[in-house]
């Protein structure tokens, strides 16, 4: 960068460099955190935290009716993850004054008051098996008064899950539950009865089992939840329906806990569209470079373009296509970039994306890259993408959408036979086909492309697939979806 110059630009692998080692979701973590605890040092705290062996751990809290199944759930989340689950058991593990008040509260039927229970929590989350794993809040808070109290004792979540379910379903739960006094072993007897006989004869309802009881509690939740709605941070939360198979419940929560909360940081668009020729790939990069301000980036006019301006990297090309080294007879017209040799065809592309537009705009590519190698050579020439989307398309669809395309000789017009019929019977007696476009050619090129689809998803880890059998307007919507949201995490275990 040469400070002498106005205005300065930021080459743009400081950014690559920066997004890769996620400099910048780090200075917010940081600023959060002193913010937060408010250190007498702040320096010195800020150095505390870059020595943590992990300072982005997940942090979670599990809220619903009583029998709505959260402890459950929690137990699977802290079985697949690790990640440590705080119920009141747990809470009262701590070693300090506050514990007392908050057993001789939980024995009463009481509400913890909001600032013991912040500080029994700000107390267990410190050891080092939340600090190392994260922690799951599970049951708290109960009123807002504690949610607020949590806040001011520095406790965020980024995760936060209401479970819900009827009344009644929630009543015929409780009442049907059993407990082993010998093992403290929890049943069912309709949902999760015992295995054995011996166990069945043992089982005792649990203490204060009745439906007046439990209404009571409900009556409780029901008073307070939408305050402790109003209380956390919109954008953490999830309500689920807790009135499904555990199963179902359980995928729903850990798929929420794997999504990243939005960023303020600074994003540079690069995205790449994977697709079968007739899978749209050229229709939804146009819809994204004309909403976003992406530039529109086509490897094959790429080439075309270099190859019509006697440029140095089309001049070498140009001597492939003239000696006839591509493979099969083709023009300067119709580029086949498959045979081209591949470091020539990355230098074509990077001189196009190392431009200033590219690196303060974004850009969207297709046609490249078309094998895990030039995806590598991508990547090491210095322009990974940060998202890249399969457009998924039935074969027999895409036949349909190419082999009935249409050209008008005289005017150059593009026609399709079902979808864009030509307008008069003249005009129809007219029309050609191009040789690319006859079925034959069709179904060697989604082969060639199947055939190394999955090596690229393999090397695209983060990709994601897109429906692009449907209205080019929907295919967009559903892209755009994805690219406004952070990627989500693959497991929990990712952050561990």
């Amino acid at each position: 960068m040469d400070e002498t110059k106005r205005p300065l630009k930021i080459p743009p692998e400081f950014t690559m460099y920066a997004e890769k080692n996620e400099l910048f979701s780090l200075y917010e973590r940081m600023i959060q955190e002193v913010i937060v605890a408010q250190p007498a040092d702040p320096l010195e705290h800020m150095i505390n935290m870059l020595h943590r062996e992990n300072d982005d751990v997940p942090q979670i809290m599990m809220i619903g009716p009583p029998a709505s199944g959260k402890g459950s759930i929690a137990q699977l989340v802290e079985k697949e993850s690790g990640i440590h689950k705080i119920d009141t058991d747990d809470l009262f593990t701590v070693d300090i004054e506050p514990v007392k008040q908050a057993r001789a509260c939980v024995d009463r039927e009481d509400d913890i008051p909001g600032d013991v229970l912040g500080a029994l929590v700000k107390e267990r989350i410190s050891k080092k098996d939340c600090a190392d794993n994260g922690w799951m809040l599970v049951g708290y808070p109960k009123t807002r008064d504690q949610a607020l109290a949590l806040q001011r004792h520095g406790i965020f979540a980024k995760h936060v899950v209401f479970m819900d379910a009827p009344d009644m379903v929630l009543i015929e739960r409780f009442m049907g539950k059993r407990v082993d006094p010998q093992t403290g072993g929890i049943y069912h007897l309709t949902f999760e009865p015992p295995e054995s006989p011996e166990v069945t004869r043992r089982i005792k309802p649990l203490e204060n089992q009745t439906e007046k009881h439990f209404r009571k509690q409900l009556l409780h939740y029901h008073r307070n939840v939408e305050g402790i709605r109003a209380a956390v941070c919109k954008g953490t939360t999830k309500i689920i329906n807790a009135d499904q198979p555990k199963s179902d419940v359980y995928a729903q929560v850990y798929h929420f806990l794997c999504q990243q909360s939005r960023s303020v940081a600074p994003q540079c668009p690069r995205v790449i569209l994977q697709g079968p020729r007739g899978s749209g790939k050229a229709t939804q990069a146009a819809l994204l470079a004309a909403k976003y301000g992406l530039v529109n980036v086509s490897m094959v006019e790429l080439i075309k373009q270099a190859i019509a301006d006697n440029s140095k990297v089309g001049n070498m090309m140009s001597t492939y296509i003239d000696k006839k080294m591509m493979g099969r007879k083709t023009n300067r017209h119709l580029v086949d970039i498959g045979p081209l040799p591949d470091n020539i065809v990355l230098k074509c592309l990077v001189e196009r994306l190392s431009k200033l537009d590219c690196a303060t705009k974004g850009w969207v590519l297709r046609g490249y890259p078309r094998s895990r190698h030039q995806a590598e050579a991508l990547s090491e020439a210095g322009y990974a993408p940060n998202r890249v989307y399969f457009l998924e398309c039935p074969t027999d669809t895409i036949v349909e959408r190419l082999s009935l395309r249409r050209t008008d000789p005289v005017t150059g017009q593009a026609f399709h036979l079902i979808y864009n019929p030509p307008p008069s019977l003249e005009i129809k007696r007219r029309l050609k086909t191009h040789h690319k476009d006859a079925e034959s050619a069709v179904d060697e090129d989604v082969l060639s492309y199947d055939s190394q689809v999955e090596e690229l998803m393999d090397y695209y880890a983060t990709s994601q697939g897109v429906n692009a059998d449907q209205d080019p307007h929907t295919v967009f919507e559903s892209i755009e979806s994805l690219l406004t949201k952070p990627l989500p995490k693959q497991t929990l275990k990712a952050t561990l």
